[in-house]
């Protein structure tokens, strides 16, 4: 735990630190168009540190992610044919030219965090807030466990600006390499003109009040989400390429019933909490930022919390959920942000707790010694191993 604790908390400290840079050396401007700053170049010498610290720090890694060794043997060994044309390009170029696996899963880090900084670069002044949350609210685990899926959706994140300025051609060449590297991005051919059609899904308060208890009481009784998903299970299963490798873990899927939905613990507290004070400000938020790129946001961080709830456990069916699970890390930013500038007692008191919620489920994450959020240096895997 210590280990894990100590490189965590610098590579915290360091992108933290340039986030501050960054966000202090830009020109915050507040009008009709919303709050941002000027859209100067994107790899600035605190940009690029933080870029660089997070490919080596995961690139570096050993039994990080649950899916760690899945995608180590496939590099290693045989890069199966399943995965997608283009991450399957990648890895065979780099296969060939012989590069260590630090180098293979530095890459995927590197794009990832790349794709994430660049999507937000508009609004510099959360890039403290991001180095917060990504690595305290454990939010580089997703990063670090479904590789392919997750670049495919930080692709998808990148492609949202162009919604906004109406820019369909990049949207879909966007959407297009994201497939390439995971099939379900498909899936999401539909966003542009359902956001185009409005941005903003979720604009009453009690409508996502009652959606959210909802979908609360739905995560603890998983029977009846069960009951509705039972019929497109095996073509989902299907196309996720899961039906191919994995018949165990899919009759496992299929006949526990207690993997759908059973949200239950300190988990789910901490989900609530952070979530109910977001939907209570959600329209001061709007107000504030006064944008319909932040109202696409908003409303795909809404979607993504109903969702993640519905679907539970299910580790395929989360699969939907995972392209709309990294709005909550962004959604959290622009809450924290907010309230900060507000200058309100009330709202600085609930912008630390929003912050600090996160602390003591990320300790005990790490503490978990079958927890794979455990770091460790891929020199340290002999020892791994005792």
């Amino acid at each position: 735990m210590l280990e894990s604790l100590l490189v965590y908390s610098i590579l915290f400290i360091i992108m933290c630190m340039c986030g501050v840079i960054s966000a202090r050396k830009e020109k915050k401007y507040v009008g009709r168009s919303g709050v941002f700053v000027e859209e100067k170049r994107f790899f600035t010498p605190e940009v690029i540190i933080i870029v660089l610290s997070f490919s080596i720090v995961f690139g570096f890694r050993w039994g990080v992610g649950v899916d760690y060794f899945r995608y180590l043997y496939a590099y290693t060994e045989v890069i199966p044919e399943r995965f997608e044309f283009l991450f399957q390009l990648v890895s065979s170029i780099l296969k060939r030219l012989g590069a260590h696996y630090s180098i293979y899963f530095g890459i995927w880090a590197f794009l990832d965090i790349v794709l994430l900084y660049y999507a937000l670069h508009k609004y510099r002044f959360i890039y403290p807030y991001i180095a917060f949350f990504l690595i305290f609210g454990s939010y580089y685990l997703p990063m670090m466990n479904g590789i392919r899926q997750h670049i495919a959706t930080m692709i998808f994140l990148t492609s949202i600006r162009y919604v906004d300025q109406k820019q369909i051609v990049k949207f879909y060449l966007c959407l297009t390499v994201a497939f390439l590297f995971h099939k379900l991005s498909a899936i999401l051919f539909l966003i542009y003109p359902l956001l185009r059609l409005k941005d903003d899904w979720f604009n009453s308060i009690v409508l996502q009040i009652v959606l959210y208890i909802l979908a609360l009481y739905l995560s603890v009784n998983g029977e009846l989400v069960l009951q509705w998903i039972e019929t497109p299970f095996d073509w989902l299963t299907e196309v996720l390429g899961y039906d191919r490798y994995d018949y165990d873990f899919l009759d496992e899927e299929r006949f526990d019933r207690s993997r759908f939905g059973n949200n239950t613990g300190f988990g789910l507290i901490v989900s609530v909490i952070r979530t109910l004070p977001v939907i209570l400000f959600s329209k001061n938020l709007k107000e504030y930022y006064n944008s319909s790129h932040f109202n696409m946001l908003y409303s795909l961080y809404f979607l993504g919390v109903v969702s993640s709830l519905l679907f539970g456990n299910s580790i395929v069916l989360n699969r939907i959920a995972y392209f709309f699970s990294i709005y909550q890390l962004i959604i959290h930013c622009f809450f924290v942000y907010y309230c900060f500038d507000e200058k309100s007692y009330t709202k600085l008191i609930l912008g630390i707790m929003m912050m600090m919620i996160h602390i003591p489920l990320f300790l005990n994450i790490i503490s978990n010694s079958s927890s794979t959020a455990q770091y460790l240096f891929f020199w340290q895997q002999s020892s791994s191993l005792l």
